[in-house]
């Protein structure tokens, strides 16, 4: 393995991490740097619909009003393996997800675990993510953590 090889890996590990820790802690200004310009996000394994193509702040504020209701979460991604071609790369990581509200009917919990795909294009000395989906194994809780509205 080259030097470089060593790097990509460890700067496209770094950008996977960022973008959990940044969602849980609610650094969206962060998060956006995480993306690329444009960025494909698809739940449709977790959560029905369609993958959607948006600009990274536009999918950043929507996560921001979507995660807003919640009074926390925790991503936990491991196992990132890299595969880089140039100035692209894919990855795989698993993911343990746990979404909290409190005082809402049905539990306050939502959690799941399974993977997550990556795509990415490195962006001048930067990776950025380009594309995400993510493929839940298992799936506990209550979806309900996510109504609007008031408590």
């Amino acid at each position: 393995m080259r030097q470089q090889d060593l790097i990509d890996q460890f700067a496209i590990q770094r950008v996977i991490n960022e973008y959990a820790w940044f969602v849980d802690r609610r650094d969206w200004d962060a998060l956006v740097a995480t993306f690329a310009d444009t960025v494909v996000v698809d739940y449709t394994a977790m959560s029905g619909g369609d993958a959607e193509t948006l600009p990274g702040p536009e999918q950043v504020d929507r996560w921001r009003r979507e995660l807003g209701v919640l009074d926390g979460t925790q991503h936990v991604v491991t196992g990132v393996i890299a595969d880089v071609t140039g100035d692209t790369a894919t990855a795989t990581a698993n993911v343990l997800a746990w979404l909290r509200r409190d005082n809402v009917p049905g539990g306050r919990l939502w959690h799941n675990g399974g993977t997550y795909e990556f795509e990415l294009r490195r962006v001048g000395e930067r990776w950025r993510i380009s594309r995400l989906v993510a493929r839940p194994i298992w799936i506990e809780g209550n979806i309900g953590v996510f109504a609007q509205g008031p408590e």
